[in-house]
C-alpha cells in the first residue's frame, strides 16, 4: 500500500472522530434551542431580540396553528436574518403560505430557499412541501454551474442540460455503473464497447476506440487521462457519493477546451452538510458480485468535510460463444483476415467456450475520496482503482482466462489506478469574483491483452536457405506449426501538474446588465514510464521493452489555454451568452497546434417556465499523445477531431400537470475523426490509425418528467439520421455508424406505495429499448445488424426512520440475451449482463 492511499485512510480516520464531534455539537445546540423557546415567553419580539430568538417565536406559533402571526414576524424581520438562519426563515415562510393554500407564494420562498442552497434536503418535512421542492430542484429553476462554469439556472443555460439526481441513480438500482446511468438517462448517449472492450460511449452517434470524446469531471476536475484521452464511467465511480450528475450535451470546449467534444459529464459529490454523519451499504448480487460503501460528512467551524470509500468484485457470469445468436461465426468474419491470396498462409485457431461476462477480479475497483472546504478553500483528495476481464482476445476468438500467470498481481483485463489532487480558493474583491487553483494527477495504465489460445498454422516449409521444398509433382510442401497462450502486457504511467485562474464581474451598461469572466489554464503532461512483454504459453516472457518505442521516450507535452466568456441581458427576456477558448498544445516531437473554440447562444427566457434557446458552438479533442506516438509517417503529425453543431432547444413546465419538458433538434459535423480500422468511401480498400474520418447528422432528443406526491417518472428519447460519411466507421449504403443506434427510449417509473415519518416503502422499474445496430466488418458486404432489445429492471426499497435501508433490484428480469458492439479488431458484438439479483442494505448514523 503507497503513502497515497496511507494518507487517504488516515484522514477518512479522522473524519470519524470529526463526526462524532460534530453530531455532538449539534445535540448541544438543540438542547440550546429548546432552552430559548422554554424561557421565551414573550409573543411580541422586541427590537433587542435577536434573529434567533425571532425566528424560534415564529416557529412556536406555527406549531400551535398561529401560522399568519407567525409568516407576519419572519416578513417584518426578513432583513435581520442571514446565513443558515435564512434558510430555516424561508422554510418556514414557505410552509406557513401552504397551510393556508397560498401555493403562489410558498413557491416564491421556496425557490428563494432553493437558490440560497440549492442542494437543500426536504427529509423529514411534510410531504406537501417535500414534493413542491422536488419539482423546483428538478425544474427549469434549478441551479447549475458547468454550462457557463458559474452558478445559473438550468433556463439561462446556453447548452441542453440534463440533471441526475441521487434518487434518479438510487432507483435505478445498486448494482449499475456510470455507464449505465448515463445511457438510461441522458437522450444520445449509447452504451459500446471499446477497442480492448473497455466501457465506452457514443454521443450523437459519434464515438472512438475509447471514451476520449466526452469529458469527465468530478467537482469540475478532469478525470480522462491526457495518454490516451479515455475518461472512467465503470466501477472505479462510487454512486453513492454523488449527489447529482449535469451533462452538457454539445460541443463545450469554449471552456473546457480538449476532449468536451459531444459532452461533459460532471459529477457533484455530496457535501458534509448533506451527508451529516456515517453512512454504510453493503450488496450481493448474482454472479459472485460484492459491492459497499462508507461515506462520512460533518460541519464544524466554519468548515465543510465529507468522505467516501468504494469497492466492487464481481465474478462475471460465464457464457458460451455458442449462445451468440450466430453472430460469432468466426469462419465467416476472419477467415479473410488471416489468409493470403495463394492459400499458402492458413491457420485454425481453439476458441474456448465459457466467456466471463462483466467480471471485475483480481484487484476489485475502488474509488476513495475527501473534500474539505473551509473560508473560501477547497481541498480535493481522490484515488481509483479498476480493472475488467477480457470477454475475448485482441484477434482470434476466445480464451482461457484461468491459464494464465498474473503480471504485478493482475491476468488478462485492462486496469488503470489514479490519483487526483486539488487545492482551489475562492474569493470576492468588491464586485470581481476570484476562483484558483492547481491540481495534479497521476495515472498507472496497464493492459493484459491475448493474442490468442491455441493456434496452429498451416505453411510453406522451407530449407535452410529459406527456399520452398516442393514434392514430385512440383507442388510446394506445406507443414504445421503450433503455438499457444500469446500474450501483450503494456504498462505506462503518466503525471500532469496544472492550474488556472479566473474572474468574473457583474456590470451594468444602461438599462441592459451582464456578467463577463476570463481565465487562463496551464498543463504540463509527462509520461513518466513506459514497457512492453510479449510472452506464450501462458507464462514465459519472450521478450520485453522499456519505452519500447523511441517516439514515446520522456515524453511530455504542455497546454496553455486562454478563455472569455460573456453572459448579456439585452432585456430580462433575451439574453446573449458567448464564449471562445484559445488552446496552444506544445506537442511532443511536434509543432505547436492552435485551436479555437468559440461559442454562441440566444436565449428567450419570457419566465421561469419556458426557456427557448440557439447556440451555434465548436469544440476538439486533439489525438493523444499515445495514438500519435504509435503512428508513422503522414499520420505523425494530426489535426484534431473537431465538431460543430448547431442546437435548438425548447425546455419549460406546466405546473399544473406538474410536468418539466425539453426537446432538442440538432445538427452535427465532425471532421477529422479518428479510426483504427476503416474502409475508404467506396469500400474498395482498407486503412488504419489515421484521423481522415468525417460524419454530418441530424437529429432531435427529448425528455418529460413528472413528479407529484408519491409518484414520478423519467421518459427520454432519440433519434438520429446519418446523412453522410466516410473514412470512420460509416457503411454509406447502409447510412448508419457501426455501433451506434438510430432510435433508443427509455422510461423510468417510481411509486412510494407507503410515506409516513417513521416509514417509506418504494417500487420503481426501468424499461429501456435500443434499436438496431450495425456491426462493421471490414468488407462490407459481410456487415450485418444485431438486433434491437427491450429490456426491463425492477426494484423494491423500505426505509426505516431515514435510517434503516433495504432493497432488492433485478436487472434485466426476462434474462434477455442483449449486446454491444464497438471499434474492436474482432468486429463482433460483445454479451451483456444477463439476469442479476442485488440484495441491499444501508445504514446511517
Amino acid at each position: 500500500m503507497n503513502k497515497k492511499l496511507h494518507l487517504i485512510i488516515f484522514i477518512i480516520v479522522t473524519l470519524v472522530s470529526l463526526t462524532a464531534s460534530g453530531q455532538a455539537r449539534q445535540e448541544s445546540l438543540a438542547e440550546a434551542k429548546e432552552q430559548v423557546r422554554a424561557d421565551d415567553t414573550d409573543n411580541t419580539p422586541s427590537e433587542m431580540d435577536t434573529p434567533r430568538q425571532i425566528y424560534n417565536q415564529a416557529e412556536s406559533d406555527y406549531n400551535i396553528g398561529r401560522t399568519e402571526h407567525a409568516f407576519s414576524l419572519l416578513h417584518d424581520n426578513i432583513d435581520r436574518f442571514e446565513g443558515d438562519l435564512k434558510q430555516g426563515v424561508l422554510r418556514l415562510m414557505a410552509l406557513c403560505c401552504l397551510s393556508e393554500d397560498r401555493e403562489d407564494e410558498a413557491r416564491y420562498y421556496t425557490k428563494q430557499l432553493i437558490r440560497l442552497n440549492n442542494f437543500y434536503n426536504a427529509v423529514g418535512d411534510p410531504p406537501r412541501f417535500q414534493d413542491l421542492i422536488s419539482q423546483l430542484k428538478g425544474g427549469v429553476t434549478r441551479t447549475i454551474t458547468t454550462a457557463s462554469s458559474q452558478s445559473e439556472s438550468i433556463n439561462e443555460a446556453p447548452s441542453p442540460i440534463t440533471i441526475i439526481t441521487a434518487d434518479m441513480i438510487d432507483e435505478l438500482g445498486y448494482n449499475k455503473n456510470l455507464n449505465q446511468i448515463l445511457a438510461a438517462y441522458v437522450p444520445g448517449i449509447a452504451e459500446i464497447c471499446s477497442m480492448d472492450e473497455g466501457v465506452n460511449l457514443s454521443m450523437h452517434g459519434a464515438h472512438a476506440m475509447g471514451q476520449e470524446l466526452i469529458l469527465i469531471m468530478e467537482n469540475g476536475h478532469r478525470l480522462n487521462t491526457r495518454y490516451d484521452n479515455i475518461g472512467p464511467t465503470n466501477y472505479s465511480i462510487s454512486t453513492e457519493k454523488i449527489d447529482h450528475i449535469e451533462v452538457l450535451r454539445g460541443p463545450a470546449s469554449s471552456l473546457y477546451g480538449n476532449v468536451a467534444v459531444s459532452a461533459v459529464v460532471n459529477i457533484i459529490t455530496k457535501s458534509g452538510r448533506d451527508a451529516n454523519g456515517i453512512k454504510v451499504k453493503y450488496g450481493y448480487a448474482t454472479y459472485g458480485t460484492h459491492k459497499a460503501d462508507l461515506t462520512i460528512g460533518t460541519q464544524f467551524l466554519n468548515s465543510d468535510i465529507f468522505a467516501w470509500a468504494s469497492i466492487y468484485k464481481s465474478d462475471g457470469q460465464e457464457r458460451n460463444f455458442s449462445d451468440g445468436e450466430g453472430y460469432y461465426n468466426y469462419e465467416d468474419v476472419m477467415t479473410d483476415c488471416i489468409t493470403d491470396d495463394d492459400g499458402y498462409y492458413k491457420s485454425s485457431y481453439y476458441y474456448p467456450e465459457r466467456v466471463y461476462v462483466g467480471g471485475y477480479r483480481d484487484k476489485p475497483a475502488y474509488d476513495v475520496g475527501v473534500t474539505f472546504k473551509l473560508n473560501g478553500f477547497d481541498l480535493m483528495l481522490s484515488r481509483k482503482n479498476v480493472k475488467k476481464i477480457l470477454q475475448t482476445t485482441m484477434l482470434f476468438g476466445g480464451y482461457d482466462y484461468d491459464k494464465y500467470y498474473p503480471v504485478n498481481g493482475v491476468k488478462p483485463g485492462i486496469g488503470i489506478e489514479e490519483t487526483h489532487a486539488e487545492i482551489g480558493y475562492t474569493h470576492q474583491f468588491r464586485n470581481i469574483y476570484l476562483n484558483g487553483s492547481v491540481y495534479c494527477d497521476w495515472y498507472d495504465n496497464t493492459n493484459y491483452d491475448v493474442s490468442y489460445d491455441s493456434l496452429y498454422r498451416i505453411q510453406p516449409i522451407y530449407d535452410e536457405n529459406w527456399n520452398y521444398i516442393y514434392d514430385e509433382n512440383g507442388n510446394i510442401i506445406l507443414g504445421g506449426k503450433a503455438d499457444t497462450g500469446s500474450f501483450t502486457c503494456k504498462q505506462n504511467k503518466e503525471r500532469t501538474i496544472g492550474g488556472f485562474f479566473k474572474a468574473s464581474t457583474n456590470y451594468t451598461f444602461g438599462k441592459m446588465k451582464g456578467n463577463a469572466l476570463a481565465g487562463i489554464q496551464y498543463e504540463h503532461f509527462k509520461l513518466l514510464s513506459n514497457f512492453l512483454i510479449n510472452g506464450h504459453e501462458f507464462r514465459e516472457i519472450q521478450n520485453g521493452f522499456t519505452n519500447y518505442s523511441e517516439d514515446t521516450e520522456n515524453g511530455n507535452e504542455k497546454n496553455l489555454s486562454f478563455f472569455l466568456q460573456d453572459k448579456h441581458y439585452f432585456m430580462s427576456k433575451l439574453i446573449l451568452n458567448v464564449g471562445i477558448r484559445y488552446d496552444l498544445k506544445y506537442r511532443h516531437k511536434e509543432n505547436v497546434v492552435r485551436t479555437v473554440s468559440p461559442r454562441l447562444a440566444l436565449m428567450y427566457v419570457p419566465h421561469d417556465r419556458f426557456s427557448l434557446k440557439l447556440s451555434y458552438s465548436e469544440a476538439f479533442a486533439d489525438l493523444s499523445f499515445y495514438f500519435r506516438t504509435i503512428s508513422s509517417g503522414s499520420d505523425y503529425t494530426m489535426d484534431p477531431q473537431h465538431l460543430s453543431a448547431f442546437q435548438l432547444t425548447a425546455m419549460g413546465s406546466i405546473s399544473p400537470l406538474h410536468l418539466h419538458y425539453e426537446v432538442n433538434l440538432f445538427y452535427n459535423k465532425y471532421n477529422n475523426l479518428l479510426c483504427w480500422q476503416a474502409r475508404d468511401i467506396s469500400g474498395d480498400s482498407e486503412y488504419s490509425g489515421r484521423n481522415m474520418g468525417f460524419l454530418k447528422n441530424i437529429g432531435i432528443e427529448g425528455s418529460a418528467r413528472y413528479d407529484y406526491k408519491r409518484l414520478s417518472a423519467y421518459l427520454s428519447t432519440y433519434f438520429c439520421h446519418d446523412i453522410d460519411g466516410g473514412y470512420f466507421y460509416y457503411n454509406k449504403n447502409k447510412e448508419m455508424v457501426n455501433s451506434v443506434p438510430h432510435f433508443t427510449l427509455n422510461l423510468h417509473g417510481a411509486w412510494k406505495l407507503l410515506q409516513s415519518k417513521s416509514h417509506q416503502l418504494k417500487v420503481y422499474g426501468h424499461t429501456s429499448y435500443t434499436g438496431r445496430k450495425l456491426n462493421f466488418q471490414l468488407k462490407e458486404e459481410r456487415d450485418f445488424y444485431v438486433d434491437g432489445k427491450i429490456l426491463f429492471d425492477l426494484g423494491i426499497k423500505y426505509s426505516f426512520m431515514q435510517r434503516l435501508q433495504v432493497a432488492f433490484d433485478c436487472e434485466n428480469i426476462l434474462n434477455t440475451d442483449h449486446y454491444i458492439c464497438g471499434p474492436n479488431i474482432q468486429g463482433i458484438p460483445h454479451f451483456q449482463r444477463g439476469r442479476s439479483l442485488m440484495a441491499s442494505f444501508s445504514y446511517q448514523f
